[in-house]
């Protein structure tokens, strides 16, 4: 896939967003999850609404998995995992009073997603850092998906808010005017579901939590969670670019959300 704005506007191998960022990094990363909430939320199997407060660090997940889409849209095991995780057999969680016993969650989430991208020969077995001939390709189709994204935006041609959880593995929902790029119609949007602009605080909010919630985890260094689970800075993604900035997995910001995803840290 190329970079042609009149190519098709779809992740290669309909693969998710968190099925994307694995290739990329070779390794999961806590951006990664977020992104996947999102993904949910826009596919109708969870609702995530502002807190009555107003309270930016406040929010309420519903599980909607019982109202969600028919058969043919299935959840993958990691997604099934995450949500199980979140909802513990009840209907709804407050952020960030769910953040008892977040880790072991996460932790069942990497692992499912490195069995996702290891069975089918995306990452090596032994080495699952590492892509396979097969990984490599893919990862030819997914800088060529991104570069898509990214002509979109500069060109003003503007991103349907479907895939906006994209734009976030790729670090380009950060990037200047990006958010004004994303489309998001209010006609269109299902009901109980709120705009793309404030997912996107959503998810800072969620970055946060993860760090307060696994920051006593990380090596006797409270608060530091997502720091140290960080992408090596040596790690190659063929493209130089997807180590700098708002051009793929930025270094700088608060949980590598100024640009991109890539230093949110590895779980």
């Amino acid at each position: 896939m190329g970079g042609h704005l009149t190519e098709k506007l779809a992740p290669p191998q309909d693969l998710r967003p968190a099925q994307l960022g694995i290739i990329l990094v070779g390794r999961v990363i806590v951006g990664h999850i977020g992104a996947t909430l999102i993904d949910l939320c826009q596919r109708g199997f969870l609702r995530i609404e502002d807190a009555p407060d107003g309270d930016d660090a406040q929010w309420m997940l519903t599980d909607r998995r019982k109202h969600a889409p028919g058969p043919g849209v299935p959840l993958l095991p990691f997604e099934t995992v995450l949500l199980d995780g979140l909802f513990r057999s009840q209907p709804q969680v407050c952020l960030p009073q769910a953040g008892v016993g977040l880790l072991p969650v996460i932790d069942q989430v990497r692992a499912e997603l490195r069995r996702d991208a290891v069975r089918p020969g995306r990452l090596r077995r032994w080495r699952q850092d590492r892509r396979t001939e097969r990984g490599e390709q893919l990862l030819r189709q997914i800088q060529g998906f991104r570069r898509v994204l990214r002509g979109r935006v500069l060109s003003g041609a503007g991103v349907p808010a479907a895939l906006a959880p994209y734009m976030m593995i790729f670090g380009l929902a950060a990037a200047p005017g990006a958010g004004a790029g994303i489309h998001d119609d209010a006609a269109t949007r299902p009901a109980g579901e709120i705009p793309w602009a404030r997912l996107d605080v959503f998810a800072v909010a969620w970055d946060a939590w993860v760090n307060e919630s696994c920051g006593g985890n990380a090596n006797g260094r409270p608060g530091d969670f997502v720091h140290r689970w960080h992408v090596p800075a040596s790690h190659d993604h063929v493209n130089p670019g997807h180590h700098s900035g708002y051009d793929g997995y930025g270094e700088s910001g608060h949980g590598g959300f100024d640009g991109g995803y890539g230093q949110s840290g590895p779980i």
